[in-house]
């Protein structure tokens, strides 16, 4: 959407010249849309009104106080950043970023809008053969997407509100005399162009207005305030115009919020009394609670002046510093802070005046509060910038749960339509007695001894609810269960009226057993469904009722709401659910032990996928002896790509794989190879290791940064350096090796000897501090002993161990929580580590063998499966195929360190596989 506001001051400038903005380094001032800039255009004596909506996504929520069903979309296309975002993914996602996640706003609020507008910008920065060769792919694209979401609407029957544009045009989404093409050379006349096709479109909406509509749109812009109540406004009118009656007024300000002169949700109670005529105003309201930069921070705390507070307490400047401190760490902004925001930076400067604007801002859900009295200082949850996520990876429940999950098919639903449904959760629980926790991806609520959590993916459009207790609660659950899942449908269909919600509820009985397909019911009967019909009244079963799951008979309330039960039929259903428990805890710990007892086998081959393989895993002098000539060191296969059409539909199926980009991402490389005064400790054939895993990971199309020899800070800062880079935003997937000594309790070492905890690394890779990878895969691999133990027990120092580097150095680390060895993968997967792949040399208190020519068995392992497997399996799937590897070749050769044990474990969410896909990008 980049370069809407050069076109409004172009449409806008009346010498008929282009006018560019400069948002260059350069830039005398910020030329940045900040929320959206409500501006005007005259064509030919008609006057239209264009909202330029900032393009940034924590902007999209506002987007909302701006819908109308009497607009005209504009989508602007810069072709740059197409052509950019298509090389680097696919046309598929280019499209939806640049053009479709903005028409769903617009669209899925208001499905009768007509045809929009299509504007490509930035023509002048190619060749016109590959201009139109990108024009093509971008319409073709478009029309594609469109023809799956009516055949999508098909298949559910015709049941939700259809986007009228889409299932009408016979001629694509975006019809041929609305597209238009712009170059920085190209004359005035395209955009006369641009200026008689909406002032022609406009005409469906434009209607002969009598003069005192005039007068009186005049009279109320000239109020000087932000905003006024009805009355206010009638009584002012009539001091110039005094025939103008009550009822004349509402038809009036109807019209002028219809038409984006004022603001006026007359059909919302608590914001009826309301008239905002000053809407550039309110953009600073939204801006206030949008613009978190620490730099604005900071410029806040430098021009603090001390006050004193509604209470009339003093106010100094570290008090203030602590509210933001608190805001920044936490997400929950102090109503202290929040008023002082408001009167400072906004004109909403009385007390009354900062009611509004919350009540404002609560309404629209931009925040939820303030929050319960067990709080020591009122405060108000910003969803947007809470901390942290919920791990959304699902785990065989102790407690009863009951678990929904709604997916929202069609147009995109906006990511902070999902922010809303926190705040739907959460407005459920005003009781004072209520347990809050709220982080980006969620919220739980704990009362009255009911567990309420809610999850969402907006990446896959899921929404999960969970509900859980005891046994004899199982009447509330579902209560809870059905009022909070339909009060939240409820609203999106309200606003986002063209949405497509399918909800599956999932049988309570297998949940508590951990079957991997638990039986489902899709869109239950007691599930809204649309605003078409009422919500419906759940039939309830008895508590003494039972039905089938399989060919068991289990209690009907596992599966169906039910009545509440009788202390009997409460006691009976304990029992029952305890001996689910204990079968469902007997089958996770025989699945384990089969697992576990992989590590002695090879790994299971799937058949129709290794014929794609022409190189055997019966391995090609993977470990040469010492005979072996030198050249052999470097690994060079042919890297197999992705030709099997099963694993190549999985390309674009979210559901069941993480997004590959084009480019698929970027991998440091970290290797400490000489370490200070310490020469005996030089891990010679590690150089080795970094040129393999180089030259695979390009081959894999990564961007490879390698860093040597570094100091236990330097790591650090290595690692902080690369997850703040930008352009992670874009890419698929982020790869990090380390190459080093280790030691006991899961520390690896800087080339001067002091120590660094895994845990302080795979901190700096949380969403919290690694934004850009968010919800995306981060694979790490260790190459780094822990220890001097075989798996035969203790032993002597083995030739390829580090001996002496095991000596403890100086810590720089503080402490933090323990990082799994062997037995701690499983503690690992409960901690905020989402979406990490990791694969290490060797046990925690075991060696990795390492080789002085040929470098260290696992990274040479790893390469050589990477070359042969990587197109048609998943990595964890590969990773666990070295771990059988190298132990097979400890034993056979007969290895002096008898048997090394390489550790794999994950925290992969929502059941995704990760692959690679080499030499294929979904076209």
């Amino acid at each position: 959407m980049a370069g809407k506001t050069s076109l409004i001051r172009t449409l806008q400038n009346a010498d008929r010249k282009r006018v560019l903005t400069n948002r260059g380094p350069d830039a005398v001032r910020d030329e940045t849309t900040k929320v959206f800039n409500v501006e005007e255009v005259e064509v030919d004596g008609t006057v239209l009104r264009v909202i330029d909506m900032g393009g940034q996504e924590v902007y999209h929520i506002t987007y909302q106080l701006t819908l109308r069903q009497n607009c005209i979309p504009v989508i602007v296309v810069n072709m740059e950043q197409y052509e950019e975002i298509s090389s680097e993914s696919t046309h598929r996602e280019a499209v939806r970023r640049l053009a479709f996640d903005y028409m769903s706003h617009l669209y899925l609020a208001n499905p009768t809008l007509g045809a929009p507008k299509l504007i490509f910008t930035h023509k002048d920065k190619f060749q016109n053969a590959q201009f139109q060769k990108l024009r093509k792919n971008f319409l073709e694209t478009s029309n594609q997407l469109c023809e799956e979401m009516i055949r999508e609407e098909k298949a559910l029957g015709g049941e939700f509100a259809q986007i009228k544009h889409f299932s009408e045009s016979t001629e694509g989404v975006f019809l041929g005399e609305d597209i238009y093409e712009v170059g920085k050379d190209d004359k005035y006349e395209v955009f006369d162009l641009i200026k008689e096709s909406l002032l022609q479109s406009s005409q469906h909406f434009v209607k002969p207005l009598p003069l005192v509509w005039e007068e009186v749109n005049e009279k109320v812009l000239s109020i000087p305030s932000v905003y006024s109540t009805f009355d206010e406004i009638l009584k002012y009118v009539q001091t110039e115009l005094q025939h103008i009656e009550s009822s004349q007024l509402d038809i009036i300000l109807t019209y002028m919020h219809d038409c984006g002169k004022v603001l006026w949700y007359k059909d919302i109670s608590s914001l009826r009394p309301y008239i905002f005529h000053k809407i550039s105003e309110v953009t600073k309201l939204l801006c206030v609670l949008y613009h978190h930069d620490p730099n604005i921070w900071q410029s806040r705390v430098d021009k603090f002046q001390p006050y004193f507070s509604e209470d009339g307490m003093p106010v100094e400047k570290e008090d203030f510093e602590r509210f933001v401190n608190h805001f920044t760490e936490t997400g929950l902004m102090m109503q202290c802070l929040l008023t002082h925001l408001v009167k400072q930076e906004t004109p909403f400067t009385g007390l009354e005046d900062v009611k509004v604007a919350v009540c404002l801002l609560l309404t629209f859900r931009l925040l939820y509060g303030p929050l319960p009295a067990d709080f020591k200082e009122p405060c108000f949850i910003v969803p947007q910038f809470a901390n942290d996520f919920f791990d959304t990876s699902y785990s065989s429940p102790k407690n009863m749960l009951l678990r929904v999950e709604t997916q929202f098919n069609g147009l995109a639903l906006p990511q902070y339509v999902y922010q809303q449904m926190i705040v739907c959760l959460l407005k459920l629980f005003s009781d004072e007695f209520a347990v809050i926790k709220v982080k980006k991806n969620g919220a739980n609520v704990y009362q009255d001894g009911i567990y309420t959590q809610l999850v969402h993916d907006y990446k896959s459009r899921k929404v999960s609810l969970h509900v859980s207790s005891n046994a004899a609660n199982i009447s509330r659950m579902w209560e809870r269960l059905i009022t909070t899942n339909n009060n939240i449908l409820r609203h999106v269909l309200e606003t986002w009226t063209a949405s497509r919600p399918v909800t599956t509820c999932y049988c309570a009985h297998c949940l508590l057993l951990g079957l991997p397909c638990p039986k489902k019911v899709q869109r239950p009967p007691w599930c809204l469904r649309s605003l078409q019909h009422s919500t419906p009244s759940p039939r309830l079963c008895s508590g003494s009722s039972t039905t089938l799951c399989g060919d068991e008979e289990i209690p009907s309330a596992l599966l169906y709401p039910c009545e509440t039960l009788s202390e009997r039929e409460a006691d009976k259903l304990e029992k029952f659910v305890k001996e689910l428990n204990l079968r469902g805890a007997e089958g996770r710990l025989a699945n384990s032990a089969a697992n576990s007892s992989q590590l002695d086998l090879p790994t299971p081959t799937i058949t129709a996928n290794d014929d794609l393989s022409d190189l055997s895993d019966d391995d090609e002098n993977l470990y040469p002896d010492r005979k072996e000539v030198e050249e052999m060191k470097f690994i060079r296969l042919r890297l197999n790509p992705t030709s099997n059409p099963k694993i190549r539909q999985l390309f674009s199926n979210t559901d069941k794989v993480f997004t590959m980009t084009r480019k698929r991402g970027r991998a440091l490389i970290i290797n400490n190879m000489n370490f200070d005064k310490r020469p005996d400790l030089c891990r010679k054939g590690s150089d080795v290791d970094v040129e393999n895993m180089s030259a695979m990971l390009k081959s894999l199309k990564f961007d490879v940064v390698t860093r040597t020899n570094l100091k236990a800070e330097e790591m650090l800062s290595a690692v902080k350096s690369e997850v703040i880079k930008e352009e992670h935003e874009d890419l698929g997937c982020h790869v990090l090796v380390i190459m080093t000594h280790g030691g006991l309790n899961n520390h690896i070492y800087g080339t001067d000897l002091k120590r660094v905890k895994l845990t302080d690394v795979y901190d700096l890779l949380t969403p919290l501090n690694f934004p850009g990878m968010a919800g995306k895969p981060k694979v790490v691999i260790l190459e780094v002993c822990s220890g001097e133990r075989s798996d035969y027990g203790q032993r002597g120092i083995d030739r390829f161990d580090i001996g002496e580097s095991q000596k403890e150095g100086e810590s720089i680390s503080p402490p933090l929580a323990k990082v799994p060895g062997d037995k701690d993968a499983e503690a690992m997967n409960r901690l905020n580590y989402d979406d990490l792949l990791v694969v290490k040399s060797s046990m925690e208190s075991f060696i990795a063998k390492v080789h002085p020519v040929y470098g260290s068995l696992m990274i040479r392992a790893l390469v050589s499966s990477m070359y042969k497997h990587a197109g048609h399996h998943d990595l964890f799937t590969i990773f666990k195929q070295v771990q059988t590897k190298v132990r097979k070749l400890c034993l056979d050769k007969n290895l002096e360190s008898g048997g090394q044990l390489v550790v794999v474990w994950d925290t992969l969410t929502h059941m995704r596989k990760l692959y690679l896909f080499p030499g294929f990008n979904g076209s």
